[in-house]
Protein backbone atom coordinates (compact mmCIF):
# COMPACT_ATOMS: atom_id res chain seq x y z
CA UNK A 1 0.00 0.00 0.00
CA UNK A 2 0.85 3.90 -0.82
CA UNK A 3 3.08 4.75 2.01
CA UNK A 4 4.00 1.76 3.81
CA UNK A 5 6.68 -0.26 4.94
CA UNK A 6 8.35 -1.95 2.03
CA UNK A 7 7.79 -6.09 2.48
CA UNK A 8 9.52 -8.08 5.67
CA UNK A 9 10.43 -4.80 7.03
CA UNK A 10 7.72 -3.99 9.25
CA UNK A 11 7.09 -6.30 12.28
CA UNK A 12 5.17 -6.01 15.15
CA UNK A 13 5.72 -6.20 18.95
CA UNK A 14 6.89 -9.72 20.05
CA UNK A 15 4.64 -11.12 22.45
CA UNK A 16 4.73 -14.38 24.83
CA UNK A 17 2.36 -17.04 24.88
CA UNK A 18 1.98 -19.64 27.47
CA UNK A 19 1.41 -22.05 24.73
CA UNK A 20 4.58 -20.49 22.56
CA UNK A 21 6.05 -17.28 21.31
CA UNK A 22 3.63 -16.06 18.35
CA UNK A 23 5.42 -13.31 16.40
CA UNK A 24 4.21 -11.29 13.33
CA UNK A 25 5.70 -10.06 10.27
CA UNK A 26 5.20 -9.37 6.48
CA UNK A 27 5.81 -12.09 4.41
CA UNK A 28 8.95 -12.29 2.19
CA UNK A 29 10.37 -15.18 -0.24
CA UNK A 30 11.62 -16.55 2.48
CA UNK A 31 8.00 -17.80 3.67
CA UNK A 32 6.67 -19.13 0.33
CA UNK A 33 7.35 -22.64 0.99
CA UNK A 34 5.59 -22.57 4.58
CA UNK A 35 3.21 -20.67 3.08
CA UNK A 36 2.42 -22.98 0.19
CA UNK A 37 2.26 -25.41 2.78
CA UNK A 38 -0.26 -23.99 5.16
CA UNK A 39 -2.78 -23.81 1.97
CA UNK A 40 -2.50 -27.16 0.96
CA UNK A 41 -2.70 -28.75 4.50
CA UNK A 42 -5.41 -26.57 5.71
CA UNK A 43 -8.32 -27.54 2.92
CA UNK A 44 -12.02 -26.15 3.62
CA UNK A 45 -14.24 -28.80 4.57
CA UNK A 46 -17.17 -30.23 3.47
CA UNK A 47 -18.88 -32.87 1.57
CA UNK A 48 -15.66 -32.33 -1.05
CA UNK A 49 -12.88 -31.36 1.19
CA UNK A 50 -11.07 -28.65 -1.09
CA UNK A 51 -7.64 -26.63 -0.54
CA UNK A 52 -6.82 -23.31 -2.54
CA UNK A 53 -3.50 -23.59 -3.46
CA UNK A 54 -0.21 -21.62 -4.82
CA UNK A 55 1.83 -23.51 -6.91
CA UNK A 56 4.30 -22.86 -7.85
CA UNK A 57 4.63 -19.37 -6.07
CA UNK A 58 2.83 -17.96 -3.23
CA UNK A 59 3.53 -14.53 -4.28
CA UNK A 60 3.15 -15.11 -8.03
CA UNK A 61 -0.61 -16.01 -7.73
CA UNK A 62 -0.82 -13.02 -4.87
CA UNK A 63 0.12 -10.39 -7.53
CA UNK A 64 -3.39 -10.92 -9.24
CA UNK A 65 -5.18 -9.37 -6.39
CA UNK A 66 -3.46 -6.10 -7.04
CA UNK A 67 -0.28 -4.19 -7.65
CA UNK A 68 -0.54 -3.13 -3.85
CA UNK A 69 -0.41 -6.38 -1.87
CA UNK A 70 0.97 -8.15 1.45
CA UNK A 71 0.59 -11.02 3.21
CA UNK A 72 0.73 -10.59 6.92
CA UNK A 73 1.66 -14.00 8.33
CA UNK A 74 2.13 -15.57 12.43
CA UNK A 75 5.11 -17.42 12.79
CA UNK A 76 6.11 -20.16 15.71
CA UNK A 77 9.60 -20.41 15.06
CA UNK A 78 9.86 -20.44 11.25
CA UNK A 79 6.41 -22.28 10.81
CA UNK A 80 3.62 -19.96 9.16
CA UNK A 81 0.87 -21.07 11.67
CA UNK A 82 -1.66 -18.12 10.35
CA UNK A 83 -1.99 -16.02 7.14
CA UNK A 84 -4.07 -13.48 5.74
CA UNK A 85 -3.35 -10.92 2.69
CA UNK A 86 -3.92 -7.05 2.01
CA UNK A 87 -4.22 -5.78 -1.17
CA UNK A 88 -5.79 -2.48 -2.84
CA UNK A 89 -6.84 -1.64 -6.52
CA UNK A 90 -9.06 1.26 -8.05
CA UNK A 91 -12.27 0.39 -7.79
CA UNK A 92 -16.06 1.83 -8.06
CA UNK A 93 -17.64 3.27 -5.78
CA UNK A 94 -21.34 5.45 -5.58
CA UNK A 95 -20.24 5.66 -9.27
CA UNK A 96 -16.58 7.20 -8.51
CA UNK A 97 -13.48 5.64 -8.90
CA UNK A 98 -11.41 4.76 -5.60
CA UNK A 99 -9.07 3.27 -3.96
CA UNK A 100 -10.49 0.41 -1.99
CA UNK A 101 -8.55 -2.52 0.06
CA UNK A 102 -9.41 -5.98 0.28
CA UNK A 103 -8.91 -8.54 2.66
CA UNK A 104 -8.41 -12.34 2.00
CA UNK A 105 -7.09 -15.49 1.99
CA UNK A 106 -7.49 -15.76 5.62
CA UNK A 107 -5.91 -19.25 6.75
CA UNK A 108 -5.28 -20.86 10.51
CA UNK A 109 -3.33 -24.17 10.99
CA UNK A 110 -6.07 -26.75 11.98
CA UNK A 111 -3.61 -27.46 15.28
CA UNK A 112 -3.60 -23.82 15.81
CA UNK A 113 -7.35 -23.57 15.39
CA UNK A 114 -9.39 -22.38 18.61
CA UNK A 115 -6.51 -19.65 19.71
CA UNK A 116 -8.81 -16.23 18.45
CA UNK A 117 -5.92 -14.32 20.31
CA UNK A 118 -3.74 -15.21 17.12
CA UNK A 119 -6.22 -13.76 15.11
CA UNK A 120 -7.02 -10.59 17.18
CA UNK A 121 -3.41 -9.74 17.41
CA UNK A 122 -2.95 -9.94 13.01
CA UNK A 123 -5.79 -7.48 13.63
CA UNK A 124 -3.68 -5.32 15.37
CA UNK A 125 -1.25 -6.08 13.26
CA UNK A 126 -3.39 -4.83 10.56
CA UNK A 127 -4.61 -1.37 11.83
CA UNK A 128 -1.01 -0.69 12.40
CA UNK A 129 -0.24 -1.17 8.80
CA UNK A 130 -3.46 0.98 7.69
CA UNK A 131 -2.95 3.66 9.83
CA UNK A 132 0.58 4.24 7.97
CA UNK A 133 -1.36 4.71 4.93
CA UNK A 134 -4.40 2.17 4.05
CA UNK A 135 -7.71 2.91 2.18
CA UNK A 136 -10.41 4.16 4.16
CA UNK A 137 -12.88 0.94 3.30
CA UNK A 138 -11.82 -2.63 2.69
CA UNK A 139 -14.31 -5.80 1.05
CA UNK A 140 -14.19 -9.12 2.51
CA UNK A 141 -15.77 -11.98 1.28
CA UNK A 142 -16.76 -14.66 4.12
CA UNK A 143 -18.48 -18.34 2.58
CA UNK A 144 -22.14 -17.98 4.14
CA UNK A 145 -21.83 -21.09 5.90
CA UNK A 146 -19.05 -20.57 8.27
CA UNK A 147 -20.19 -19.59 10.84
CA UNK A 148 -17.37 -19.58 13.20
CA UNK A 149 -15.77 -16.87 10.83
CA UNK A 150 -19.23 -14.97 11.51
CA UNK A 151 -20.15 -15.07 14.80
CA UNK A 152 -16.05 -13.64 15.56
CA UNK A 153 -15.88 -11.08 12.93
CA UNK A 154 -19.39 -9.79 13.30
CA UNK A 155 -19.53 -9.40 16.70
CA UNK A 156 -17.71 -6.03 16.80
CA UNK A 157 -15.18 -7.10 19.80
CA UNK A 158 -12.91 -4.47 20.35
CA UNK A 159 -9.63 -3.87 18.92
CA UNK A 160 -11.52 -5.41 15.46
CA UNK A 161 -12.40 -3.64 12.74
CA UNK A 162 -16.31 -3.16 11.99
CA UNK A 163 -17.77 -5.66 9.05
CA UNK A 164 -20.56 -4.24 7.66
CA UNK A 165 -22.30 -6.87 5.98
CA UNK A 166 -23.45 -5.31 2.12
CA UNK A 167 -25.32 -8.33 0.43
CA UNK A 168 -24.92 -12.08 -0.42
CA UNK A 169 -23.32 -12.85 -3.22
CA UNK A 170 -23.65 -15.79 -5.57
CA UNK A 171 -21.04 -18.09 -6.90
CA UNK A 172 -22.11 -20.30 -10.00
CA UNK A 173 -20.17 -23.50 -11.36
CA UNK A 174 -21.35 -24.23 -14.93
CA UNK A 175 -20.32 -27.37 -16.55
CA UNK A 176 -18.31 -26.83 -19.64
CA UNK A 177 -20.24 -28.95 -22.34
CA UNK A 178 -19.07 -31.08 -24.19
CA UNK A 179 -17.64 -31.42 -28.32
CA UNK A 180 -20.43 -31.81 -29.66
CA UNK A 181 -22.80 -29.73 -26.95
CA UNK A 182 -20.62 -26.79 -27.37
CA UNK A 183 -20.46 -26.48 -31.23
CA UNK A 184 -24.26 -26.40 -31.20
CA UNK A 185 -24.62 -23.74 -28.20
CA UNK A 186 -21.46 -21.46 -30.07
CA UNK A 187 -23.81 -21.83 -33.26
CA UNK A 188 -26.52 -20.55 -31.53
CA UNK A 189 -25.29 -17.77 -29.31
CA UNK A 190 -24.13 -16.62 -32.89
CA UNK A 191 -27.57 -16.88 -34.66
CA UNK A 192 -28.97 -14.83 -31.64
CA UNK A 193 -26.42 -11.93 -31.97
CA UNK A 194 -27.02 -11.83 -35.73
CA UNK A 195 -30.86 -12.03 -34.82
CA UNK A 196 -31.09 -9.49 -32.60
CA UNK A 197 -28.91 -6.66 -34.90
CA UNK A 198 -25.25 -7.72 -33.00
CA UNK A 199 -21.74 -8.57 -33.99
CA UNK A 200 -19.41 -10.73 -32.36
CA UNK A 201 -15.75 -9.87 -32.57
CA UNK A 202 -12.58 -11.80 -30.83
CA UNK A 203 -10.25 -10.08 -28.87
CA UNK A 204 -7.26 -8.62 -30.27
CA UNK A 205 -4.33 -5.71 -29.08
CA UNK A 206 -6.14 -3.04 -31.62
CA UNK A 207 -9.49 -3.41 -29.53
CA UNK A 208 -7.17 -2.99 -25.91
CA UNK A 209 -8.65 0.52 -25.52
CA UNK A 210 -11.93 -0.02 -26.18
CA UNK A 211 -12.43 -3.02 -23.80
CA UNK A 212 -11.16 -0.94 -21.09
CA UNK A 213 -13.89 1.71 -22.17
CA UNK A 214 -16.08 -0.35 -22.18
CA UNK A 215 -15.24 -1.99 -18.69
CA UNK A 216 -15.80 1.32 -17.45
CA UNK A 217 -18.42 2.53 -18.66
CA UNK A 218 -20.69 -0.66 -17.18
CA UNK A 219 -18.69 -1.17 -14.10
CA UNK A 220 -19.63 2.36 -13.01
CA UNK A 221 -23.07 1.70 -12.33
CA UNK A 222 -22.33 -1.21 -9.62
CA UNK A 223 -20.03 -0.94 -6.25
CA UNK A 224 -17.35 -2.22 -5.59
CA UNK A 225 -16.29 -3.19 -9.79
CA UNK A 226 -12.83 -2.78 -10.39
CA UNK A 227 -11.15 0.00 -12.27
CA UNK A 228 -9.05 -2.05 -15.22
CA UNK A 229 -6.01 -0.28 -16.82
CA UNK A 230 -4.67 -1.67 -20.45
CA UNK A 231 -2.03 -3.54 -19.14
CA UNK A 232 -3.99 -5.76 -16.76
CA UNK A 233 -5.82 -7.50 -19.84
CA UNK A 234 -5.31 -10.26 -21.98
CA UNK A 235 -7.53 -9.17 -25.23
CA UNK A 236 -6.87 -12.21 -27.37
CA UNK A 237 -9.07 -13.98 -24.51
CA UNK A 238 -12.36 -11.65 -24.77
CA UNK A 239 -15.31 -12.12 -26.54
CA UNK A 240 -16.67 -8.30 -28.18
CA UNK A 241 -20.39 -7.82 -28.87
CA UNK A 242 -20.80 -4.30 -31.13
CA UNK A 243 -24.14 -2.75 -31.55
CA UNK A 244 -25.45 -1.93 -35.35
CA UNK A 245 -23.54 1.21 -35.30
CA UNK A 246 -20.69 -0.13 -34.49
CA UNK A 247 -20.16 0.90 -30.60
CA UNK A 248 -19.04 -2.35 -28.34
CA UNK A 249 -21.86 -2.93 -25.74
CA UNK A 250 -20.66 -6.47 -23.85
CA UNK A 251 -17.96 -8.28 -23.29
CA UNK A 252 -16.43 -11.13 -21.66
CA UNK A 253 -13.06 -13.00 -20.90
CA UNK A 254 -12.09 -16.40 -20.12
CA UNK A 255 -9.64 -15.86 -17.18
CA UNK A 256 -7.35 -19.57 -16.98
CA UNK A 257 -5.08 -19.18 -13.09
CA UNK A 258 -4.37 -22.47 -12.89
CA UNK A 259 -0.77 -22.43 -13.69
CA UNK A 260 -0.18 -19.99 -10.38
CA UNK A 261 -3.64 -20.61 -8.52
CA UNK A 262 -5.33 -24.14 -7.72
CA UNK A 263 -8.48 -26.01 -6.33
CA UNK A 264 -7.54 -29.19 -5.38
CA UNK A 265 -9.53 -32.17 -3.49
CA UNK A 266 -8.52 -33.25 -1.10
CA UNK A 267 -11.02 -35.33 0.80
CA UNK A 268 -14.26 -37.01 0.41
CA UNK A 269 -17.61 -37.36 2.82
CA UNK A 270 -17.40 -41.78 2.76
CA UNK A 271 -20.75 -41.99 0.59
CA UNK A 272 -19.01 -40.47 -2.19
CA UNK A 273 -15.39 -42.05 -1.83
CA UNK A 274 -17.37 -45.38 -2.26
CA UNK A 275 -19.39 -44.18 -5.16
CA UNK A 276 -17.22 -41.94 -6.97
CA UNK A 277 -15.67 -45.02 -9.42
CA UNK A 278 -19.74 -45.16 -10.57
CA UNK A 279 -20.03 -41.32 -10.78
CA UNK A 280 -17.58 -41.45 -12.84
CA UNK A 281 -18.33 -44.42 -14.95
CA UNK A 282 -21.55 -42.83 -15.55
CA UNK A 283 -20.32 -39.69 -16.30
CA UNK A 284 -18.04 -40.96 -18.64
CA UNK A 285 -20.78 -42.40 -20.75
CA UNK A 286 -22.46 -38.97 -20.83
CA UNK A 287 -19.13 -37.14 -21.73
CA UNK A 288 -18.75 -35.40 -18.59
CA UNK A 289 -16.82 -34.14 -16.09
CA UNK A 290 -15.92 -36.97 -12.92
CA UNK A 291 -15.02 -36.79 -9.62
CA UNK A 292 -10.68 -35.80 -9.05
CA UNK A 293 -8.77 -38.22 -7.64
CA UNK A 294 -7.75 -37.21 -3.93
CA UNK A 295 -4.73 -34.64 -4.63
CA UNK A 296 -6.10 -33.72 -7.95
CA UNK A 297 -7.42 -30.22 -8.92
CA UNK A 298 -10.38 -29.09 -10.36
CA UNK A 299 -10.43 -27.58 -14.12
CA UNK A 300 -11.70 -24.80 -13.89
CA UNK A 301 -11.70 -21.22 -14.91
CA UNK A 302 -13.21 -18.02 -14.70
CA UNK A 303 -15.49 -15.64 -17.17
CA UNK A 304 -14.17 -12.48 -16.01
CA UNK A 305 -14.92 -8.84 -16.73
CA UNK A 306 -17.74 -9.50 -17.82
CA UNK A 307 -20.21 -6.42 -18.96
CA UNK A 308 -23.53 -7.52 -20.11
CA UNK A 309 -26.41 -5.57 -18.88
CA UNK A 310 -28.79 -6.88 -16.46
CA UNK A 311 -31.63 -5.97 -18.21
CA UNK A 312 -30.38 -8.03 -20.69
CA UNK A 313 -29.86 -11.25 -19.05
CA UNK A 314 -29.61 -13.36 -22.72
CA UNK A 315 -26.20 -11.23 -23.25
CA UNK A 316 -24.31 -13.14 -20.53
CA UNK A 317 -25.88 -16.18 -21.27
CA UNK A 318 -24.51 -15.70 -25.10
CA UNK A 319 -21.09 -14.76 -24.02
CA UNK A 320 -21.23 -17.72 -21.84
CA UNK A 321 -22.08 -19.76 -24.63
CA UNK A 322 -18.99 -18.62 -26.61
CA UNK A 323 -16.57 -19.07 -24.05
CA UNK A 324 -17.28 -22.71 -24.02
CA UNK A 325 -15.25 -22.77 -27.29
CA UNK A 326 -12.42 -21.64 -25.74
CA UNK A 327 -12.84 -23.69 -22.53
CA UNK A 328 -13.03 -27.21 -24.45
CA UNK A 329 -9.76 -26.28 -26.26
CA UNK A 330 -7.92 -25.89 -22.57
CA UNK A 331 -9.27 -29.08 -21.57
CA UNK A 332 -11.35 -26.77 -18.59
CA UNK A 333 -14.35 -28.38 -17.07
CA UNK A 334 -15.96 -25.58 -15.10
CA UNK A 335 -16.55 -22.07 -15.76
CA UNK A 336 -17.14 -19.86 -12.66
CA UNK A 337 -18.72 -16.40 -12.46
CA UNK A 338 -20.20 -14.85 -9.38
CA UNK A 339 -23.30 -11.99 -8.95
CA UNK A 340 -24.88 -10.13 -6.01
CA UNK A 341 -28.13 -12.10 -4.82
CA UNK A 342 -30.36 -9.19 -6.58
CA UNK A 343 -28.56 -9.58 -10.35
CA UNK A 344 -31.58 -10.56 -12.55
CA UNK A 345 -28.30 -12.15 -14.55
CA UNK A 346 -29.18 -14.56 -11.52
CA UNK A 347 -31.98 -15.85 -12.37
CA UNK A 348 -31.73 -16.16 -16.07
CA UNK A 349 -28.40 -17.95 -15.73
CA UNK A 350 -29.85 -20.70 -12.94
CA UNK A 351 -32.44 -21.49 -15.49
CA UNK A 352 -30.50 -21.73 -18.70
CA UNK A 353 -26.99 -23.59 -17.10
CA UNK A 354 -28.52 -25.23 -14.12
CA UNK A 355 -25.40 -24.68 -12.43
CA UNK A 356 -23.83 -25.56 -9.16
CA UNK A 357 -23.20 -22.60 -6.65
CA UNK A 358 -22.47 -21.52 -3.09
CA UNK A 359 -23.05 -18.51 -1.09
CA UNK A 360 -20.86 -16.08 0.06
CA UNK A 361 -21.12 -12.66 2.04
CA UNK A 362 -19.84 -9.30 1.44
CA UNK A 363 -19.00 -7.17 3.74
CA UNK A 364 -17.58 -3.25 3.29
CA UNK A 365 -14.85 -3.41 7.03
CA UNK A 366 -13.24 -0.35 7.96
CA UNK A 367 -11.99 1.59 10.86
CA UNK A 368 -13.21 4.81 12.36
CA UNK A 369 -11.78 6.52 9.47
CA UNK A 370 -13.50 5.00 7.06
CA UNK A 371 -17.21 4.68 8.76
CA UNK A 372 -18.51 7.84 7.06
CA UNK A 373 -17.53 6.50 4.40
CA UNK A 374 -19.19 2.75 4.50
CA UNK A 375 -22.55 4.59 5.98
CA UNK A 376 -22.62 6.46 2.52
CA UNK A 377 -22.69 3.46 0.69
CA UNK A 378 -26.06 3.40 -1.99
CA UNK A 379 -28.15 0.68 -2.77
CA UNK A 380 -25.74 -0.27 -6.09
CA UNK A 381 -25.60 -4.20 -7.41
CA UNK A 382 -22.28 -5.41 -5.72
CA UNK A 383 -20.02 -6.26 -8.65
CA UNK A 384 -16.22 -7.34 -7.16
CA UNK A 385 -14.85 -9.66 -9.86
CA UNK A 386 -14.95 -13.07 -8.32
CA UNK A 387 -11.35 -14.09 -10.08
CA UNK A 388 -10.02 -11.78 -7.68
CA UNK A 389 -11.78 -12.82 -4.84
Amino acid sequence: MDGITAAGQLTAPHHSHADGAVRFEIASAQHDATLRRLLRENPMPGRISLSLEREPSYFAAAGIEGPEHQTIVALEGERVICAGSISARQRFINGAPMRVGYLGGLRMDASRRGRAAIIRRGYDFFRHLHEQGGPPLYLTSIVADNLPARRLLERGLKGMPTYRFLGEFVTLIIRRRHRGETDKSTGLAHRRLRENGLRLRSGSDARTAEIVELLQRDHQQYQFAPIWSADELQPQNFRVVYSPDGTPTACAAIWDQRAIKQTVVRGYAQHLRWARPLINLGAAVLRRPGLPRIGQSISHAFVSHLAASPLEPQLAEWLILLLHGPASARHIDYLTLGFDARDPRLAHLRKVFRPREYASRLYAVHWDDGAELAHSLDGRLLAPEVALL
